[in-house]
């Protein structure tokens, strides 16, 4: 694996710079200047020191020990550095050529008291022949959303009804408390994969916490600004003044936890989690929405993707980060983590591959229940199956 190697490799450096600068640690007893093998006060490996030198004598008695150190380190991490180059990822694409996996964003964070949402539904699928990533957001707000019939009662509904989309997690955990249940979201995939006429490979779920800590495991994430942010409503520090403004920026570095709380529409906000879930006021000349806001969230995927792919941020560090922050049934083996990034490495997402799925192009809007929208399930299928359609194999 490429980053244990670089990493193997500036250690065995280190070990030779201090063989170098100190040619006595690693020579033997004979070799050494004034020394007698087998002289009293020798030891087994190490040469005695120079006769009336005591200072060079604790010298190179400590050098020596730094070196046995250095030597096992060096030891444990070639076998470390083996392990891992023998292993295989066991990711794979799925039996339409694309590897598609469906993104679900949590509103859950610390102390909320409400029920819990996955206000983020997106599939993102790389083609990878043509080396285009396709994304489309599901909004929050759709209704009578298509069941898949393992997740339908008997003689029931086949849709959701009048449940927005963002709440069949919820209703599929069978506790009532605030942990996470893969079967439920598996179930939720089941019914996005089933409603789309999709396979969908993977999920990955992921909290507020989870989402600050990995954007800073990352070292933030560039992202464009094409028209200034103004939502006077957020409530991102908790106290007043409320408000957050993000001004129009080209590569603007927005933070996970590590950037201040947003106060007020005067300062300048860097807070990517509210970059993504700001929906109220406007940006540039336009109202703010649910919609704006998935767009965002597509674009900012896309940039932390070609972050990782940049070798901008270390691969290890999200690996790991990933475990303890996100939920999924993706395999997650230092050699996996090494695939995915291959092959997501020189991908393109244009404007033309990314969609959300909003009204009234793709869904219309209904009085019951409030400030809901359905899917024209035709026109979404359609686009689907163009955007992310089987790849054929190349000969």
């Amino acid at each position: 694996m490429p980053v244990v190697r670089h990493r193997l490799g500036a250690l065995s450096l280190a070990g030779l710079l201090l063989v170098a600068a100190l040619p006595g640690v690693a020579a033997s007893p004979d070799a050494m200047p004034g020394s007698q093998a087998g002289a009293p006060g020798a030891t087994d490996g190490a040469a005695p020191p120079p006769s009336g030198h005591p200072a060079l004598n604790e010298l190179l008695r400590a050098a020596s020990s730094a070196g046995d150190r250095l030597s096992a380190a060096l030891t444990d991490l070639a076998a470390s550095a083996g392990a891992t180059a023998g292993e295989r990822s066991t990711m794979a694409y799925g039996e339409d050529g694309r590897l598609t996996i469906l993104l679900l964003g949590s509103d859950h964070r610390e102390d909320y008291k409400y029920q819990e949402h996955t206000d983020v539904i997106m599939v993102v699928s790389l083609d990878p022949v043509r080396g285009k990533i396709a994304m489309a957001s599901i909004p929050r707000s759709t209704v009578r959303f298509p069941l898949h019939p393992d997740n339908r009662t008997a003689g029931g509904p086949k849709t959701s009804g009048d449940r927005k989309i963002n709440v069949l997690y919820g209703g599929y955990k069978k506790g009532s408390t605030d942990a996470i249940e893969p079967a439920a979201l598996d179930r939720l995939r089941m019914d996005v994969a089933h409603a789309l006429r999709l396979e969908i490979d993977y999920y990955s779920y992921i909290r507020f916490t989870g989402f600050d800590a990995l954007v800073d495991a990352a070292g933030g994430i560039r992202v464009d600004i094409p028209a200034s942010i103004v939502d006077p409503y957020y409530q991102d520090s908790g106290t007043p003044p409320f408000g957050i403004r993000f001004s129009a920026a080209t590569d603007r570095l927005v933070k996970g936890a590590s950037a201040q709380r947003c106060s007020g529409t005067i300062k300048e906000c860097k807070r990517a989690i509210v970059f993504v879930r700001s929906r109220k006021g406007n940006v540039g000349s336009v109202r703010n929405s649910d919609y704006q806001r998935a767009r965002r969230q597509q674009a900012l995927i896309f940039s932390a993707i070609g972050k990782v792919t940049s070798g901008e941020a270390d691969l290890e560090t999200l690996r790991s980060g990933s475990i303890s922050h996100i939920t999924t049934d993706m395999p997650r083996t230092a050699a996996d983590a090494l695939w995915l990034r291959d092959q997501l490495t020189g991908a393109r997402s244009p404007d033309k591959a990314r969609v959300v799925f909003a009204d009234p192009t793709w869904a219309t809007k209904q009085t019951v229940p409030k400030d809901s929208t359905r899917l024209h399930m035709t026109d979404v299928r359609a686009w689907i199956a163009q955007k992310m359609a089987p790849v054929e194999t190349l000969p």
